[in-house]
């Protein structure tokens, strides 16, 4: 007999399964050698968008990441900005992202670089509501570590994930999100685990139409949102998503980029 989910826990494992869009594939527990789409050992820097050809094409190093295929993906490509290639997102009513596999120590590069320019900002959008948690840009940032250390509940959850999808998930998970409601440095735990949290860097619609720019360290951003130092960095992603609010979105990304000081 199918199981019935009341109206919350539809929706929740309707989100979790839009935020497995951005996820890399990982072994769980103890430390991983992380692993491109093609099988071969991930750089220790993200790919740059402004190395691939401006053609309409997925960056070189990126891969796409699509769950569930009852909702339409995101649309990322390749475009020409002003002499530079830079990463297009469009979203019309869908939600998908693309991810870089690194291999990261957080403690040699503990600084992020990025820029990214949104045409428009989703009215009402928050990411502390489940059924309002559109946004024009996010960087995604998985991390290692040991998941036998973390407690039960996330340990549950973990498995939860693997079972339902076929995917483990990252020790940690720590989102950078352009939201259009949240003030700055606000941390949203995801509703199911704490492993997953977004942080507020960009809030309302001022930017919009123009290049924003970015600095963030790592180690300090980890320990505001999970209370602990970060392990090593193992995927960079990105996510443009307008499945709730099913508000049409544009948003370009600038090269993203890990440095030691």
């Amino acid at each position: 007999m199918t199981a019935v989910l009341d109206p919350r826990q539809a929706r929740e494992r309707r989100h979790l399964l839009a935020w497995l869009g951005s996820l890399p594939v990982l072994a769980g527990g103890c430390a991983v050698q992380p692993l491109r789409g093609d099988g071969t050992p991930a750089p220790a820097q993200v790919a740059r968008f402004s190395d691939s050809p401006a053609d309409g094409s997925l960056p070189l190093g990126w891969d796409e990441y699509r769950v569930r295929r009852d909702i339409p993906p995101s649309r990322y490509f390749s475009v020409d900005d002003d002499g530079a290639t830079v990463l297009r997102a469009t979203s019309q009513r869908g939600s998908s992202g693309l991810r870089c596999a690194v291999d990261a120590d957080t403690t040699q590069r503990p600084w992020i670089e990025w820029r990214w320019r949104a045409q428009a900002v989703p009215a009402g959008a928050r990411a502390d509501e489940l059924d309002l948690d559109d946004s024009p840009a996010r960087v995604v940032l998985a991390f290692d570590g040991d998941i036998a250390t973390l407690p039960l509940r996330d340990r549950i959850f973990f498995e939860q994930v693997e079972l339902f999808t076929g995917q483990r998930l990252p020790y940690a998970m720590l989102m950078y999100v352009w939201d259009a409601t949240l003030p700055l440095g606000r941390v949203v735990p995801y509703s199911r685990s704490g492993r997953i949290r977004n942080l507020v860097v960009h809030s309302g619609g001022q930017g919009t139409g123009r290049w924003e720019s970015h600095r963030r360290h790592l180690g300090d951003d980890f320990r505001q949102a999970f209370g602990e130092a970060p392990g090593r960095l193992v995927s960079v992603g990105v996510l443009t998503d307008a499945d709730d609010l099913k508000q049409p979105m544009l948003t370009d990304y600038g090269d993203i980029r890990l440095l030691s000081a």
